[in-house]
């Protein structure tokens, strides 16, 4: 191979910038979207979760980022974070535990969970689960209904219902609060009124789908949906050698390899350099030209 040294300038700077930099169309591969376990043992995480301080590219749906605190894995619902007890990657389905409800066999919900009507647009919460409403110490009430004995304070009572069994009554005038609560359906079984801690404690599930048509023609493609800054309009499909704006079949190839700003300050450098060495250079031979015409009388 030739020394560089003998290149005409113009021709080193081009190879120089292009060993700096690369072929801008030649895309390194991507790792397929890493699984996770919070360090703990326990349940595996994966697509379409990811992990919101590792996966930076959000590989996987918008809000399913999980977040790992003391080997807890957690999800950001309806403004609450759950606890993830199980994933049932076959049928597409999450299982959560209720946050701070204690003690276990007579607990109290502070506030209204996850409803049928607040659950985010990509899950689906009226499969497998019941509502159960909870009014607390009422004031006045029906006669002859059970209540929760082990909540009753002084005079005051409280009560749980399942959704469509409340009695018609002002609960929400005689009683100090109302919260609603959602339950397995496998939770739920026998006396409600004494079993209502257990059912809570069981949790709740979710099933959840594919946010639009553009990540199931890349899922179909066998490809990873992912979505920049967890928003759907920064969709991107995630495939085996590269990244496409649409899905595995070749179509809509990204180009995202870009030089690193310390690359390009090098070039700009070899710029500026090369052009010094070519201006020398003309010069040079400008001046010895002119000494080699002059002759003296």
């Amino acid at each position: 191979m030739a020394s560089l040294s003998h290149l005409p300038p113009i021709l080193f700077l081009v190879f120089l910038y292009t060993s700096i930099n690369g072929d801008s169309s030649d895309q390194s591969p991507i790792t397929a979207c890493p699984s996770f376990d919070c360090g703990g043992v326990g349940i595996t995480i994966s697509y379409p979760f990811w992990h919101q301080s590792q996966q930076f590219e959000h590989c996987g749906y918008p809000g399913f980022n999980i977040s790992c605190s003391d080997q807890d894995r957690m999800i950001y619902l309806s403004s609450d974070l759950y606890p993830i007890t199980d994933i049932n990657y076959s049928n597409k389905s999450l299982t959560l535990a209720h946050t701070r409800i204690r003690p276990a066999d007579c607990p109290k919900v502070p506030h209204d969970t996850i409803t049928l009507d607040s659950t985010p647009s990509l899950f689906n919460s009226t499969l497998g689960n019941k509502m159960l409403h909870f009014f607390y110490n009422c004031t006045l009430y029906p006669p002859s209904l059970p209540h929760i004995a082990c909540l009753q304070y002084g005079t005051k009572q409280s009560y749980v219902f399942m959704e469509g069994a409340t009695p018609e009554f002002d609960w929400h005038r005689y009683c100090e609060s109302a919260v609603s609560a959602l339950v397995s359906d496998e939770a739920v079984y026998g006396d409600l009124v004494k079993g209502f801690g257990q059912a809570l404690q069981g949790g709740f599930k979710l099933i959840w789908k594919q946010p639009d048509g553009a990540c199931q023609s890349c899922e179909a493609s066998g490809g990873f949906c992912g979505y920049n800054n967890g928003l759907h309009r920064n969709f991107f499909c995630i495939c085996a050698n590269k990244r496409h704006s649409t899905n595995c079949y070749g179509q809509g190839a990204l180009t995202t390899v870009r030089p690193e700003p310390h690359y390009i300050y090098v070039a700009i450098g070899a710029l500026i350099f090369g052009g010094s060495v070519i201006a020398a250079t003309v010069f040079y031979f400008t001046q010895k030209n002119k000494v080699g015409s002059y002759k003296p009388v």
